[in-house]
């Protein structure tokens, strides 16, 4: 029996298990703390005055019912490269034979004054459903929101209807990771909502209820940090060599090492000397790819060619009822309902991908 191990339940480790789990005489073991797959891209929505974190989330124990996969429900803590075992902190060891690395990301604060002790990150589950214990759906409670990039503007979006809502952007635009013309589009909607923009300034310092920029400050009652990701500390120190930003050092395949593999956020994508935004659909299709090159290592076959991602598109939620970004090879531009609404269908798509690749139809249509 071949043992694989996957380290990280996302949208790379579920692309790589469900390439997998079909794989004569092999046995997946996933590795993961949580309670199930967090549909991280949805999590913003949840924090709408009628939204639900667990709606975004589909429990392992309903998802990965087959006799190939075993779940260890803790974190992963460190990696013995000498015996090919995973030490977790429930004090488990995992063998492996092949490993998929799919760790994902954590928020990257840096070392400004006071913002560890007074603000909100926002990458996952938990983040998410605390912050949505801190709101009052008052529009007297300020919400201050750093970082306006994909995650940061679509906060923003979702929180203006109920509250007062302040959005920071150290570069001189929002969402870089879109044309100018799509970002100028969604800073007026966001104007529009109520939404006060604040960009090309950096945060200095934060105090209690009070944020400081380089040039303004802003009292707050609430503060989210959607100001980045970075590398989880202990992935960096497992001893794999490393690039200049702290990344596993991967080839165009994925590899770092003797049949071990990245996937998602902690495989950086590079491709004409431009880095890949990390997004769930490019996690989604490394793990993927991750997983069918393995399988065909596995059964003797030539490993095919590098990973190349071929984006289908790039939608954002400005509010509950408008959207931008673009679609298609072309990159054809979409703003408005129309951009909402294939937003919406994006994310029903990704749930009946689930829903075949691990035969549960109940996924299909469900808000879980």
């Amino acid at each position: 029996m071949t043992e694989i191990a996957v380290i990280g339940g996302g949208y790379a480790g579920l692309g790589a298990i469900g390439a997998l789990q079909d794989v004569p005489h092999v046995h997946i073991t996933l590795i993961d703390p949580g309670t199930g797959h967090q549909l991280i891209p949805e999590l913003p929505e949840a924090l709408s005055r009628h939204g639900s974190v667990s709606n975004h989330i589909v429990p392992y124990d309903q998802l990965l019912e087959s006799a190939s996969v075993s779940l260890v429900n803790s974190r992963a803590m460190s990696i013995d490269w000498t015996l090919r075992t995973i030490s977790s902190a429930n004090g488990s060891v995992t063998a492996f034979d092949w490993l998929v690395l799919a760790a994902g990301s954590e928020p990257s604060l840096p070392p400004i004054p006071g913002l560890r002790e007074f603000a909100h990150p926002l990458r996952d589950a938990a983040d998410t459903l605390r912050i949505k214990e801190s709101l009052r759906y008052l529009k007297e409670q300020r919400i201050v929101v750093v970082g306006g990039g994909l995650t940061g503007v679509e906060v923003a979006g979702m929180l203006a209807p109920d509250h007062d809502v302040v959005l920071i952007e150290a570069a001189h635009r929002l969402l870089p990771a879109l044309g100018k013309g799509l970002a100028e589009y969604a800073l007026r909607r966001l104007q529009r909502s109520g939404v006060i923009t604040t960009v090309g300034q950096k945060v200095q310092a934060v105090e209690n209820q009070l944020v400081i920029l380089e040039r303004d400050h802003y009292g707050f009652d609430v503060l989210i940090w959607a100001g980045g990701i970075t590398v989880p500390t202990w992935v960096k120190n497992l001893g794999l060599p490393l690039d200049n930003r702290g990344y596993p050092l991967a080839d165009h395949y994925g590899k770092v090492g003797d049949q071990v593999y990245v996937a998602g956020d902690l495989w950086r994508v590079v491709v004409d000397d431009h880095d890949v935004a990390a997004t769930a659909q490019v996690a989604a299709l490394a793990g993927t790819y991750v997983g069918e090159l393995i399988a065909r290592k596995i059964q003797g076959e030539p490993g095919g060619s590098p990973f190349l991602p071929r984006i289908r598109g790039m939608l954002i939620s400005l509010d509950p009822g408008q959207g931008v970004g673009w679609v298609l090879h072309g990159g054809i531009p979409v703003r408005g309902m129309s951009a909402r609404t294939l937003k919406s269908l994006s994310f029903q798509q990704y749930r009946q991908k689930l829903a075949r690749r691990f035969n549960k139809p109940w996924l299909v249509g469900s808000n879980l």
